[in-house]
């Protein structure tokens, strides 16, 4: 029901603590106001949070908020007094100036005191300005920018990369392609978190740190990877030999080679047929007048040649080779007696023949293998078609047998045959009166029926079918009437 006005922008309101939070235009960090109760059960008052980093203008607006409060409930205005200020930090974590409440609902003051009660100056509650902690951090609420941690996590790729180029000296044009992207992801996301936009302000500056120093890194990489002309690598960049002073071979093979004097450089090997050394500080002129040398010298036979390279044999089938490296003005020279060349190409031969007699004998092992395999496949088909012949066999048998099982039917007519027998010898026993002589055929037959009725009884019934029952009930059945018969 007030008419008090204001330009601001709502950032959270509470209705159950009746407090809203707004931050001010062109201000830093976040205001709070919330009415809070009086000093009487009637009255409340409202209490004003202003942000430290925003300096004079928001202790200003505090002011201006208070005087128009005050005019628009007809009370008295608050006085900012000097020893009421308190430091406290707010919701959003940032340091803020509680300014004493203000009677928003209780009208009982007399007009007697509105000289006690003038809001004191700005420059009495003043609060220290701190613009460059300002920069660094931020006082927004709510959720991170996702610019920010995108700048973060590219600006650590980045350090990583440049820990890598320290070893792998990249082009310096790739580390300053990585360095703009990072540092554009860097400037989007500061923009992204201004007061009263995104939270994640202190990630920027990590980020825009981290990337200086991957930058660095990077640099002195692919800086430590440029040759340069007081370089003491070898040809091919990699090694780290230093040129010392060498005195240029006369011995065996290189005997045939023109000198070079005052000599800088290495020597590699050195064998009577075949020596390789490098010679430092040798200009590209200098690198064509030592390959004229080697032509007067008599190596011009199957040449090879170009602006860095020579290689020839002489009569005797020798050979030199020169490798010239402009970048490193360095020459490598390599020379082989027409005997170690032979040696090597037969050893090679050897090699050749050694790997193609074990490749040979690879594949040989490889079609035993396989042939073992064929065999063992059909071996295994015919197995499994014996056992299908197998099973229809007795499955046939089966049908022909009214459907018993064969294994049964023949258990079962073997136990009857044997019965039969027994219940034979034991008519004849009885009607001979049984005599003594036939003790022994009686033993005999007592044997034969233990094994008889154990192989039966061996019998794994519970997988006998229907049929194999019935019929060992009609055999047991004819069974037990002839010894029924007997007794």
């Amino acid at each position: 029901m007030l008419g008090f006005n204001a330009s601001f922008d709502l950032v959270h309101q509470d209705e159950q603590s009746h407090a809203v939070t707004f931050s001010a235009p062109n201000l830093n960090g976040l205001f709070a106001a919330k009415v809070v109760p009086g000093e009487t059960a009637a009255s409340s008052a409202v209490e004003m949070t202003a942000p430290m980093d925003a300096g004079e203008p928001a202790q200003q607006l505090v002011v201006k908020f208070y005087k128009d409060l005050g005019d628009q409930l007809m009370a008295q205005t608050a006085v900012q007094a000097t020893s009421a200020q308190t430091t406290v930090m707010s919701a959003p974590t940032q340091q803020t100036e509680v300014v004493p409440p203000v009677p928003a609902a209780n009208t009982a003051h007399d007009a007697s005191h509105d000289g006690q009660n003038t809001p004191a100056g700005p420059g009495n509650h003043r609060a220290s300005k701190n613009t460059f902690m300002a920069m660094l951090t931020d006082n927004n609420p709510g959720k991170t920018s996702t610019m920010a941690v995108a700048a973060l996590v590219v600006a650590v790729v980045f350090l990583i990369f440049g820990f890598v180029a320290l070893g792998t000296y990249p082009p310096i044009s790739l580390c300053i392609i990585f360095a703009v992207i990072a540092a554009a992801l860097c400037a989007v996301a500061y923009l992204k978190t201004q007061p009263g936009k995104k939270h994640g302000r202190i990630l920027t500056v990590i980020a825009i740190g981290v990337t200086v120093v991957a930058l660095a890194l990077s640099l002195i990489g692919a800086a430590g990877g440029r040759p340069s002309s007081s370089s003491s690598t070898s040809e091919d960049a990699t090694s780290t030999e230093s040129c010392d002073t060498v005195t240029f071979p006369r011995d065996g093979i290189s005997a045939k080679l023109p000198v070079i004097d005052n000599t800088k450089g290495n020597i590699y090997y050195e064998y009577s047929d075949h020596m390789a050394m490098r010679i430092c500080d040798i200009s590209p002129e200098e690198f064509n007048d030592y390959m004229e040398k080697l032509k007067k010298a008599g190596f011009t036979a199957d040449y090879e040649k170009s602006s860095v390279h020579y290689q020839a044999k002489n009569n005797d089938g020798d050979e030199v080779r020169l490798q010239y490296s402009e970048s490193y003005e360095q020459l490598t020279i390599r020379i082989e007696s027409a005997s170690y060349i032979k040696e090597e190409e037969e050893a090679d031969d050897e090699a050749a023949a050694k790997k193609a007699e074990e490749e040979t004998a690879k594949q040989a092992e490889e079609q035993k293998k396989a042939e073992e395999e064929r065999k063992r496949q059909e071996e295994e088909q015919k197995r499994i078609q014996e056992e299908e012949a197998k099973k229809q066999q007795e499955a046939q048998n089966q049908a022909q047998s009214g459907g018993v099982t064969p294994a049964v039917k023949e258990a079962m007519d073997s136990y009857e045959s044997f019965m039969n027998k027994y219940c034979d010898f034991m008519e004849k026993y009885t009607a001979d009166g049984a005599p003594t002589s036939m003790l022994s055929d009686y033993l005999k037959m007592m044997s034969e029926y233990s094994e008889t009725t154990k192989k039966l009884d061996d019998m794994d019934q519970s997988t006998w079918t229907d049929a194999d029952m019935q019929y060992y009930l009609e055999v047991m059945n004819r069974v037990n009437q002839r010894l029924a018969s007997v007794s």
